[in-house]
């Protein structure tokens, strides 16, 4: 008994021994060796008002799921020097944590800081476990530090004191002006950029043939059809039409005339096709459908509801796409000879296919 008693301490010892991490290069301090060894990826959050750095500790089977779950999750934020009370309040973006029956406790005085503590079943996956939610403030050091921890890991009494540690730990090693400067000024800049795709698109299309476009009014050059939409977000899609393929009688569903897997790396080969009596647009390939008024212009080229009508499309999201992709068009023209040729060659489409492939029935 007396020695699992010293073996516990002995670990909560361990556990409750500060280890000093970097902050990128503009501060350092001291975290619990419990939390984790290592910054956690892709958690970190650059707000205008904040730098946040993260490090956890998961559950093993219980993170099997939606997401992982963390007995320790810890995010040591340095608030810009013009951060606001409420800036100050607000936790970072990606802590998140779902907790149940929850209760706020009074705030408390801690060193030169605020502690708020929230109480609560914490939920994740099949995990549900007494947890708390520690919220240190101290604008005299700009720091915020935000500790989800279960309560068989850690007790209110610890939590205090290691917070109080921490939070004396911290120091600032960098300038850290020019980072909050380049965040305050990213979203004027990522807007110019946006714009400046926007401009790129747009020009790249007129030169291509298609000029003044207007979104819902596709516009038709060679039989290459192209719709420009602007909401959600502003996109383009070309789509040229190949043709028909009419399926053998009593083909079953899994054999009807299909693409050929992997002809096609920019773009997508989708159809048209009669569907449990409805007129329905597919793909292989996840890529987008028809934009609504290319849709509706393919509508006009197909009635007989034994028959598939063919395409070749490529969609370009213009903020997300790099000036390269949109300067080529998404790839379209440079693959849509070698998907012609195939169509032509009996290559594209496999299947139960009564008759060969016919060209479209309108240019």
């Amino acid at each position: 008994m007396l020695l699992a008693f010293v073996t516990l301490l002995g670990f909560t010892a361990i556990g409750d021994r500060l280890i000093e991490r970097p902050l990128d290069d503009v501060a350092v301090i001291g975290v619990p060796a419990r939390v984790g060894e290592a910054m956690l990826s892709g958690v970190r959050t650059d707000a205008p008002d904040r730098l946040a750095f993260a490090f956890g500790s998961t559950y093993r089977w219980a993170s099997l799921g939606s997401g992982p779950a963390y007995r320790h999750l810890l995010f040591v934020s340095l608030m810009a020097p013009d951060a606001s009370d409420a800036d100050y309040a607000r936790l970072p973006a990606a802590f998140g944590r779902n907790y149940d029956a929850t209760r706020r406790l009074p705030d408390t005085a801690l060193g030169s800081g605020t502690l708020t503590v929230v109480a609560g079943i914490y939920r994740q996956n099949t995990l549900q476990a007494p947890a708390r939610t520690y919220v240190y403030r101290d604008r005299g050091r700009r720091l915020q530090i935000a500790w989800h921890a279960v309560d068989e890991d850690l007790d209110p009494d610890a939590a205090r004191r290691l917070i109080e540690s921490m939070a004396k730990s911290f120091r600032l090693v960098g300038d850290s002006s020019a980072v909050f400067a380049e965040l305050r000024d990213r979203p004027r800049r990522e807007a110019e950029e946006r714009a400046d795709r926007r401009r790129l698109a747009l020009a790249t299309l007129a030169l291509a043939g298609f000029d003044d476009l207007v979104p819902g009014r596709p516009q038709r050059k060679d039989g290459v059809l192209v719709e420009w939409m602007d909401q959600p977000e502003p996109r383009f899609q070309l789509l040229k039409p190949l043709g028909l393929v009419h399926a053998a009688p009593g083909t079953p569903v899994a054999m009807r005339p299909r693409p050929v897997p992997g002809m096609t790396a920019d773009g997508s080969v989708g159809w048209r096709e009669s569907w449990e009596g409805d007129w329905r647009f597919h793909n292989d390939d996840d890529a987008y459908l028809p934009f609504p008024g290319v849709a509706e212009e393919l509508a006009g080229q197909l009635a007989d509801p034994d028959a598939l009508l063919f395409y070749y499309s490529v969609t370009v999201r213009v903020e997300e796409a790099t000036p390269a992709r949109i300067g080529n068009l998404g790839g379209f023209y440079r693959e849509l000879a070698e998907v012609e040729r195939a169509w032509r060659e009996g290559r594209l489409i496999r299947g139960g296919i009564r008759s060969a492939p016919l060209p479209p029935t309108t240019e």
